[in-house]
Protein backbone atom coordinates (compact mmCIF):
# COMPACT_ATOMS: atom_id res chain seq x y z
CA UNK A 1 0.00 0.00 0.00
CA UNK A 2 1.59 3.31 -1.05
CA UNK A 3 2.00 6.04 1.52
CA UNK A 4 -0.30 8.70 0.12
CA UNK A 5 -0.09 12.30 1.29
CA UNK A 6 -3.64 13.47 1.99
CA UNK A 7 -4.99 16.73 0.53
CA UNK A 8 -4.94 19.77 2.79
CA UNK A 9 -8.39 20.52 4.23
CA UNK A 10 -8.13 23.95 5.87
CA UNK A 11 -11.14 25.75 4.46
CA UNK A 12 -11.69 29.44 5.19
CA UNK A 13 -14.81 29.83 3.05
CA UNK A 14 -17.92 27.63 2.88
CA UNK A 15 -20.29 28.19 -0.05
CA UNK A 16 -23.58 26.32 -0.26
CA UNK A 17 -26.21 25.95 -3.01
CA UNK A 18 -24.90 28.71 -5.25
CA UNK A 19 -24.07 29.02 -8.94
CA UNK A 20 -20.33 29.51 -9.36
CA UNK A 21 -17.94 30.05 -12.22
CA UNK A 22 -14.83 27.92 -12.10
CA UNK A 23 -12.73 31.06 -12.50
CA UNK A 24 -14.27 32.59 -9.35
CA UNK A 25 -13.36 29.77 -6.99
CA UNK A 26 -10.66 30.79 -4.55
CA UNK A 27 -8.26 28.63 -2.58
CA UNK A 28 -9.30 27.24 0.80
CA UNK A 29 -12.95 26.93 -0.24
CA UNK A 30 -15.54 24.25 0.53
CA UNK A 31 -18.41 24.14 -1.95
CA UNK A 32 -21.56 22.18 -1.10
CA UNK A 33 -24.43 21.56 -3.48
CA UNK A 34 -23.24 24.21 -5.92
CA UNK A 35 -23.61 24.40 -9.69
CA UNK A 36 -20.24 24.93 -11.35
CA UNK A 37 -19.89 26.41 -14.82
CA UNK A 38 -16.96 27.81 -16.75
CA UNK A 39 -16.67 30.97 -18.82
CA UNK A 40 -13.07 31.32 -19.96
CA UNK A 41 -11.38 28.39 -18.25
CA UNK A 42 -8.79 28.35 -15.49
CA UNK A 43 -5.37 26.83 -15.13
CA UNK A 44 -5.35 25.81 -11.49
CA UNK A 45 -7.53 24.87 -8.54
CA UNK A 46 -5.90 24.75 -5.13
CA UNK A 47 -7.20 23.61 -1.73
CA UNK A 48 -10.84 23.24 -2.80
CA UNK A 49 -13.43 20.63 -1.90
CA UNK A 50 -16.49 20.01 -4.08
CA UNK A 51 -19.25 18.14 -2.25
CA UNK A 52 -22.47 17.10 -4.03
CA UNK A 53 -21.77 19.67 -6.74
CA UNK A 54 -23.14 19.70 -10.29
CA UNK A 55 -20.72 20.55 -13.08
CA UNK A 56 -22.17 22.27 -16.15
CA UNK A 57 -18.81 22.18 -17.91
CA UNK A 58 -16.96 19.02 -18.91
CA UNK A 59 -13.65 20.52 -20.10
CA UNK A 60 -10.87 20.32 -17.52
CA UNK A 61 -8.00 19.79 -19.95
CA UNK A 62 -4.49 20.92 -19.07
CA UNK A 63 -5.47 22.02 -15.57
CA UNK A 64 -3.63 21.64 -12.28
CA UNK A 65 -5.49 20.25 -9.27
CA UNK A 66 -3.57 20.76 -6.02
CA UNK A 67 -5.14 19.60 -2.74
CA UNK A 68 -8.54 19.20 -4.44
CA UNK A 69 -11.28 16.81 -3.28
CA UNK A 70 -14.36 15.74 -5.25
CA UNK A 71 -16.96 14.07 -3.01
CA UNK A 72 -20.23 12.62 -4.30
CA UNK A 73 -19.97 14.49 -7.61
CA UNK A 74 -21.03 13.39 -11.10
CA UNK A 75 -18.09 13.96 -13.44
CA UNK A 76 -19.14 11.48 -16.12
CA UNK A 77 -17.75 12.13 -19.61
CA UNK A 78 -15.51 14.92 -18.32
CA UNK A 79 -12.20 15.55 -20.04
CA UNK A 80 -9.18 15.81 -17.74
CA UNK A 81 -6.67 15.10 -20.50
CA UNK A 82 -3.11 16.34 -19.93
CA UNK A 83 -4.00 17.63 -16.47
CA UNK A 84 -1.99 17.32 -13.27
CA UNK A 85 -3.38 16.02 -9.97
CA UNK A 86 -1.28 16.35 -6.83
CA UNK A 87 -2.68 15.42 -3.42
CA UNK A 88 -6.20 14.91 -4.75
CA UNK A 89 -9.10 12.62 -3.92
CA UNK A 90 -12.23 11.38 -5.68
CA UNK A 91 -14.67 10.00 -3.10
CA UNK A 92 -17.88 8.25 -4.21
CA UNK A 93 -17.93 9.99 -7.60
CA UNK A 94 -19.31 9.06 -11.01
CA UNK A 95 -16.60 9.28 -13.66
CA UNK A 96 -18.15 7.04 -16.30
CA UNK A 97 -16.54 7.62 -19.69
CA UNK A 98 -14.22 10.31 -18.37
CA UNK A 99 -10.80 10.87 -19.92
CA UNK A 100 -7.56 11.08 -17.97
CA UNK A 101 -5.46 10.75 -21.13
CA UNK A 102 -1.84 11.75 -20.54
CA UNK A 103 -2.56 13.00 -17.03
CA UNK A 104 -0.08 13.04 -14.19
CA UNK A 105 -1.41 11.77 -10.86
CA UNK A 106 0.64 11.82 -7.66
CA UNK A 107 -0.73 11.15 -4.17
CA UNK A 108 -4.24 10.53 -5.49
CA UNK A 109 -7.04 8.35 -4.10
CA UNK A 110 -10.09 7.17 -6.04
CA UNK A 111 -12.47 5.56 -3.54
CA UNK A 112 -15.85 3.99 -4.36
CA UNK A 113 -15.89 5.61 -7.80
CA UNK A 114 -17.54 4.49 -11.04
CA UNK A 115 -14.81 4.72 -13.69
CA UNK A 116 -16.28 2.37 -16.29
CA UNK A 117 -15.44 3.12 -19.94
CA UNK A 118 -12.86 5.69 -18.87
CA UNK A 119 -9.36 6.14 -20.24
CA UNK A 120 -6.08 6.63 -18.43
CA UNK A 121 -3.89 5.84 -21.43
CA UNK A 122 -0.36 7.29 -21.50
CA UNK A 123 -0.78 8.64 -17.98
CA UNK A 124 1.83 8.66 -15.23
CA UNK A 125 0.72 7.53 -11.77
CA UNK A 126 2.79 7.74 -8.61
CA UNK A 127 1.34 6.81 -5.20
CA UNK A 128 -2.20 6.30 -6.50
CA UNK A 129 -4.85 4.11 -4.85
CA UNK A 130 -7.95 2.72 -6.58
CA UNK A 131 -10.28 1.29 -3.94
CA UNK A 132 -13.72 -0.38 -3.95
CA UNK A 133 -14.81 1.01 -7.32
CA UNK A 134 -15.35 0.00 -10.92
CA UNK A 135 -12.99 0.21 -13.90
CA UNK A 136 -14.90 -2.15 -16.17
CA UNK A 137 -14.06 -1.78 -19.88
CA UNK A 138 -11.68 1.06 -19.10
CA UNK A 139 -8.48 1.72 -21.02
CA UNK A 140 -5.16 1.91 -19.19
CA UNK A 141 -2.80 1.49 -22.13
CA UNK A 142 0.86 2.48 -21.83
CA UNK A 143 0.45 3.79 -18.27
CA UNK A 144 3.48 4.30 -16.03
CA UNK A 145 2.59 2.78 -12.64
CA UNK A 146 4.69 3.57 -9.57
CA UNK A 147 3.36 2.53 -6.16
CA UNK A 148 -0.16 2.08 -7.54
CA UNK A 149 -2.71 -0.17 -5.82
CA UNK A 150 -5.99 -1.71 -6.96
CA UNK A 151 -8.03 -2.89 -3.97
CA UNK A 152 -11.50 -4.39 -4.33
CA UNK A 153 -11.88 -3.03 -7.86
CA UNK A 154 -14.04 -4.40 -10.68
CA UNK A 155 -11.74 -4.66 -13.70
CA UNK A 156 -13.75 -6.75 -16.13
CA UNK A 157 -12.54 -6.21 -19.71
CA UNK A 158 -10.10 -3.52 -18.59
CA UNK A 159 -7.28 -2.95 -21.08
CA UNK A 160 -3.72 -2.76 -19.71
CA UNK A 161 -1.99 -3.14 -23.09
CA UNK A 162 1.60 -1.83 -23.16
CA UNK A 163 1.51 -1.26 -19.38
CA UNK A 164 4.18 -2.80 -17.18
CA UNK A 165 2.37 -4.60 -14.35
CA UNK A 166 5.41 -5.71 -12.36
CA UNK A 167 4.65 -5.36 -8.66
CA UNK A 168 0.91 -4.77 -9.21
CA UNK A 169 -1.48 -6.82 -7.05
CA UNK A 170 -4.92 -7.57 -8.51
CA UNK A 171 -5.73 -10.43 -6.15
CA UNK A 172 -8.50 -8.51 -4.38
CA UNK A 173 -10.11 -7.43 -7.66
CA UNK A 174 -12.78 -9.00 -9.87
CA UNK A 175 -12.50 -9.75 -13.58
CA UNK A 176 -13.58 -12.52 -15.92
CA UNK A 177 -11.78 -10.99 -18.87
CA UNK A 178 -8.79 -8.68 -18.94
CA UNK A 179 -6.37 -7.48 -21.61
CA UNK A 180 -2.65 -7.21 -20.90
CA UNK A 181 0.71 -7.99 -22.46
CA UNK A 182 2.08 -11.29 -21.09
CA UNK A 183 5.64 -10.01 -21.53
CA UNK A 184 4.84 -7.06 -19.24
CA UNK A 185 2.92 -9.10 -16.66
CA UNK A 186 5.93 -10.71 -14.97
CA UNK A 187 5.64 -9.92 -11.26
CA UNK A 188 1.85 -9.38 -11.39
CA UNK A 189 -0.02 -10.90 -8.42
CA UNK A 190 -3.42 -12.57 -8.95
CA UNK A 191 -5.59 -15.21 -7.28
CA UNK A 192 -5.70 -18.81 -8.46
CA UNK A 193 -9.22 -18.41 -9.86
CA UNK A 194 -8.18 -15.37 -11.90
CA UNK A 195 -5.58 -17.37 -13.80
CA UNK A 196 -8.13 -18.55 -16.37
CA UNK A 197 -8.53 -15.01 -17.71
CA UNK A 198 -4.76 -14.64 -18.05
CA UNK A 199 -4.35 -18.04 -19.72
CA UNK A 200 -7.05 -17.08 -22.26
CA UNK A 201 -4.83 -14.23 -23.46
CA UNK A 202 -2.18 -16.80 -24.36
CA UNK A 203 -4.68 -18.79 -26.43
CA UNK A 204 -4.40 -21.79 -24.12
CA UNK A 205 -7.49 -23.92 -23.51
CA UNK A 206 -7.87 -25.52 -20.08
CA UNK A 207 -9.62 -28.91 -20.35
Amino acid sequence: MPKIIEPSQHYLTIIENEEMMLEEIEANSLLKGCQIDCRFGTRQLSEVKFENCVFLTDDFTKMEFLDVIFAKCDLSNCNFAESVFYRAKFDTCKLIGSSFFRTQLKNVELVDCLLNYGTFSESKMNAVAFKDGQLNESTLQDVKLTQVTFQGMELNAADFSDTNLKGIDLSSCYFEQINLDPTLAKGLSIRHDQATAIVAILGINIQ
